[in-house]
């Protein structure tokens, strides 16, 4: 049996805006003549690091197109009047490009936003829910252009200095498509395509240190670790001040 096969480290880090990623393993070598037992303690690093990747789910990639909008962002939901409620997603969507229009011609310009389309709880009713960058928009602005209903809840993305861009990612993320309501093989959430070309790709060295060492300043962050006699695998993840990011 053997153990740990290098010293070096693999190093991942991802920056979206003021949140960064970053994963450190020791990744080990699968062999045909490997005993069940080692096997699976082998198999344990290399799903953590196969699970790692940046932009795996849903909820992980909506992350980083949030994280790009940054501390000064505000969620929005936009809601349907009886007269102007669309019968369909598809009704939903033409709704928003004809909203996103009248905001580019008054703002002269293209402009980064995240929305997603829900339907299957609330009342069973459509409605958007969109995060818009607070110095392209006032909540004024959104009211005056938003002809469908209401808009209701407007509130920071960020909720203070412990907050984390995964809470609003996870959220937008919870509804599943039926099939019916929300067509089977369609994202209900859109980011601007300015925000997936601002995303920069992810930085991958080798290192000769397993440690992560989290910036000082961070308002927040999140840590793990795997280890055993085959490999290693760290994970960190920690948001930067408006200052810093």
């Amino acid at each position: 049996m053997r153990g740990i096969e290098t010293k070096e480290w693999t190093c991942v880090r991802q920056r979206a805006g003021p949140l960064v990623k970053e994963v450190r393993y020791r990744r080990p070598q699968l062999r045909p003549g490997d005993l069940p037992g080692v096997r699976r303690e082998k198999n344990e690093i290399v799903r953590a690091i196969r699970n790692s990747c940046f932009r795996r789910t849903p909820a992980d990639r909506l992350e980083l197109m949030l994280a790009l909008m940054g501390w000064r962002a505000t969620t929005y939901v936009l809601t349907f009047s009886d007269e102007t409620l669309p019968d369909s997603f598809a009704g939903v969507r033409a709704c928003w490009a004809r909203f996103a229009k009248d905001m580019r011609r008054a703002r002269g310009g293209a402009f980064d936003y995240v929305y997603v389309i829900e339907g299957l709880h609330g009342g069973r009713r459509w409605h958007i829910h969109c995060v818009l960058r607070d110095g392209d928009f006032t909540e004024a602005d959104v009211r005056r252009w938003w002809s469908g209903g209401l808009v209701l809840d407007p509130e920071p993305l960020m909720q203070g200095p412990g907050d984390k861009f995964r809470r609003t990612a996870e959220y937008f993320t919870k509804e599943r498509r039926d099939g019916v309501k929300i067509p089977a093989g369609k994202r209900t959430w859109v980011a601007a395509p300015s925000l997936y070309r601002a995303l920069p790709p992810p930085e991958k060295k080798r290192v000769k240190s397993g440690a992560i060492r989290l910036p000082r300043g961070a308002l927040w962050n999140e840590s793990g670790t795997r280890s055993n006699a085959f490999g290693d695998f760290r994970y960190r993840k920690w948001i930067l001040p408006p200052s810093f990011s």
